[in-house]
């Protein structure tokens, strides 16, 4: 769920929307450059690095160093001195210092060379941030094998960044020379874009489209797909314009779609982008150009083989993965994905198949119980998926004492409590029968009733505590707690903790309660634990929680919102039976031939066609001089000229163990194969989560009128014919725009 202002969510609601807006940004970016080669430089202070210029760094978290240049030496405190070690991210800055007119004795110049060949239609510089300062003047190179293809000068610079074009397709050396500055003062440079970048505005759209599909279960491939078309006038994305720039637009190259929302004071309210990647060249037709494109899962279209034998984490296999997918850094230069410890301690001693590394990463987190997506950063995610079938996310509650009749079952759901019992505290015995007395045993449902009661004061000698831990890592944006209704009574005041990994993340006081039921709104992510304490009641009262829910959003999808008559259900049958298969290998009694062929290349690749072990390369002819085996596949580094390889290992051949779990009499019957599965652990646990959440048994489709703060994978309320609020799971969230925002839903009836 995004996060959205108040006056936002208020004002989507009325039945009269203000205007909604999108912007676009497309980076005719090589995301590859960064990760190729490095900076150098004829001169630096000892303070520059040019580690961070490759990738987005704020530098705002540090001060800049004080110097002796003309007017850099400030005393207000906003900067610091130079350290003799030890400095904090500056970017390059030059040792060399400009004269009285701001020219250079020697021109500060930088070098990028390449080990790769590189298209980009030019480079993005971005100066001196902190303090607000650029040169006047600018020389930027390009060089092909040695020789000098193109220069741009860029003179009466007057901005923070530069974009500097070029007219040279490919690329292995740029350098950068700064000619002018202000008088006495360094040449600074803190970011370097390789490409450059366009906004798209509400004037250039004539559509966006973003669609989102991702089964909880990872029993297929997640769809995270955009397309936009735009205006294009001036031809530039027409393969056929030689001076467009269609040549430099590549798969994979970023795109940030941003929605926003018109205030009542004419601001607009943008909330956070989505990423994605371009999935191929844009489509010219009638003066307009349409771009599509993906979440980064989709793609990884390239093919895996390294899988291995052997028992191995899940974490290192979806690794493996991911390192050998090629995934260029984030803007941050940090890796674009994130997987959960939890599958460093579910283990596999299968290999993966042959197949592209989505299709391998879906197998891997299928296996675990996890949802495969990317969020709205583009980052790819495996996370354990853990909606219980009580509504409500799994997990245990706890507390430091309780009431014989005290029973936490009810509070997981929205049960209809019956009359409360008689007590000892003050004004809960009440002599006009409404009450009865606790019986031994058969205790009706009365939810939680603490043991520990509260003095004349309201305070405790011992504080009140409940705990409840998940059994996986949740946002929870909004706790909402019920009190005692019966009797119409709640706490003066609690205090809420919210822990993640054993340590508190967040500690939230609420005083002042005026009624049975209120709503704690934090921005808690992946909080595995929280509890609850009862710092003040009224005089001589036992706590009392009738109630707990969690949800990531507040949102409600009713029928002032859902256009009138396109929801329709639908129920699957109940669940008889499924079948979850695990998978053995069983070897051959001896060694025999794999493969063997005529090879003229130096660098071969070889597939098998049935996975092996203590597999061994033999060469005539020639030299063998290295190999790396895998289960199914075999890379080797050979001598020039024609030889003979000859491949030879122990075949293993797949068994598969079908086991089944009665679930009901009557309906369906579900199979799950995954090759992945290899132990009586892995199987079970899959069989009980599958049942666990095959048993939500009602999905409901409706256009409604769009809202970009959804997500696919957030916990909803929804309207239907026969409940006026129901928990739902966002499945498939689709968002159009065209002038106005509409949108397409599919959720999941979480009862």
């Amino acid at each position: 769920m995004k996060s959205v202002s108040e006056a936002y969510k208020a004002s989507m609601k009325r039945p009269l929307r203000n205007a909604s807006h999108v912007r676009i940004e497309f980076g005719n970016v090589d995301t590859t450059a960064p990760s190729d080669g490095s900076w150098g430089s004829n001169g630096a202070a000892s303070w520059s690095e040019f580690d961070t210029l490759d990738y987005t760094f704020d530098y705002s978290s540090s001060a800049a160093y004080a110097t002796l240049e003309l007017n850099r030496w400030i005393g207000d405190g906003s900067q610091d001195l130079a350290p003799s070690s030890g400095y904090s991210k500056q970017g390059y800055c030059s040792s060399m210092v400009s004269g009285e007119d701001g020219a250079f004795s020697t021109v500060p110049l930088l070098t990028r060379p390449f080990n790769l060949e590189h298209t980009f239609p030019g480079v993005t510089l971005t100066f001196d941030s902190r303090c607000g300062e650029w040169p006047r003047a600018i020389t930027v190179k390009f060089y092909k094998d040695g020789s000098l293809v193109d220069t741009q000068v860029v003179t009466g610079i007057d901005k923070l960044t530069v974009e500097v074009p070029t007219n040279a397709l490919v690329v292995d050396k740029v350098s950068v020379s700064f000619d002018e500055m202000l008088p006495y003062r360094r040449a600074r440079l803190e970011q370097v874009l390789y490409g450059v970048k366009m906004m798209f505005t509400d004037t250039d759209l004539i559509s966006v489209q973003q669609k989102h599909d991702v089964d909880p279960l990872s029993r297929r491939l997640p769809k995270e797909t955009f397309s936009f078309t735009i205006h294009d006038y001036e031809l530039r994305y027409d393969p056929d314009n030689p001076r467009g720039i269609y040549a430099y637009i590549d798969v994979r190259s970023p795109v940030t779609i941003q929605h926003g929302y018109e205030m009542d004071d004419g601001t607009i309210e943008w909330l956070k982008e989505d990423h994605y990647v371009l999935n191929g060249k844009p489509k010219a037709k009638n003066y307009q150009a349409t771009f599509t494109g993906t979440g980064m899962i989709g793609s990884l279209s390239q093919t895996y083989y390294k899988g291995t034998f052997g028992n191995k984490s899940f974490y290192d296999m979806a690794e493996d993965v991911l390192l050998d997918a090629g995934l260029t850094l984030t803007e941050q230069g940090t890796n674009p994905w994130e997987i959960d410890t939890a599958l460093k301690s579910m283990y596999c001693s299968n290999p993966l198949p042959i197949d592209t590394h989505m299709n391998c990463l879906q197998l891997i987190a299928h296996a675990c119980r996890c949802r495969l997506f990317t969020d709205d950063d583009n980052i790819i995610h495996i996370r354990p998926f853990g909606v219980s079938v009580v509504g409500i996310y799994s997990g245990d509650w706890e507390d430091n004492g309780e009431e014989p009749y005290s029973e936490w079952a009810s509070v997981n759901k929205d049960t209809q409590l019956g009359d409360t019992y008689a007590t000892l505290e003050l004004n809960r015995w009440l002599g006009d029968g409404s009450q009865d007395l606790a019986p031994v045993n058969n205790f009706t449902r009365q939810g939680y009733v603490s043991s520990l009661v509260g003095g004349s004061d309201g305070s405790f000698a011992t504080t009140p505590l409940v705990s409840r831990k998940f059994d996986v890592p949740h946002d929870l944006p909004i706790v909402r707690i019920r009190f005692d209704t019966r009797c119409g009574e709640w706490p003066r005041s609690i205090r809420v903790r919210y822990y993640k990994s054993g340590s508190v993340v967040l500690t939230k006081d609420v005083t002042g309660i005026s009624s049975q039921e209120i709503s704690i709104q934090t921005d808690v992510t992946d909080c595995d634990t929280f509890d609850i304490q009862f710092l003040e009641m009224i005089p001589y009262r036992r706590p009392r929680i009738e109630r707990v829910s969690y949800r990531e959003t507040d949102f409600l999808l009713d029928f002032t919102t859902i256009k009138e008559k396109s929801q329709q259900t639908t129920k699957t049958d109940e669940l008889r039976e499924i079948d979850v298969s695990l998978y053995r290998h069983t070897p051959d009694s001896q060694a025999t031939k794999l493969f063997e062929g005529s090879i003229t290349e130096t660098n071969f690749h070889v597939e098998l066609r049935q996975p092996a072990t203590d597999i061994a390369v033999s060469v005539s002819g020639g030299t063998l001089v290295s190999y790396t085996a895998y289960a199914q596949a075999v890379d080797m580094i050979l001598s020039s000229g024609t030889k003979t390889v000859t491949i030879t290992g122990i075949k293993q051949t797949e068994t598969e163990d079908v086991a089944a779990y009665q679930v009901n009499q009557n309906g369906e019957l579900d199979k799950e194969r995954n090759q992945l599965i290899s132990n009586e652990e892995m199987r079970l646990a899959l069989a009980n989560h599958f049942i666990a959440y095959l048993g939500f048994r009602s999905t409901y489709d409706a256009e409604y009128r769009g809202n970009p703060e959804l997500e696919v994978g957030d916990l909803i309320q929804t309207q239907t014919n026969y409940t006026s609020e129901m928990d739902a799971l966002i499945l498939v969230d689709e968002l159009t725009y065209k002038g106005t925002l509409s949108g397409k839903l599919k959720v999941k009836g979480i009862l």
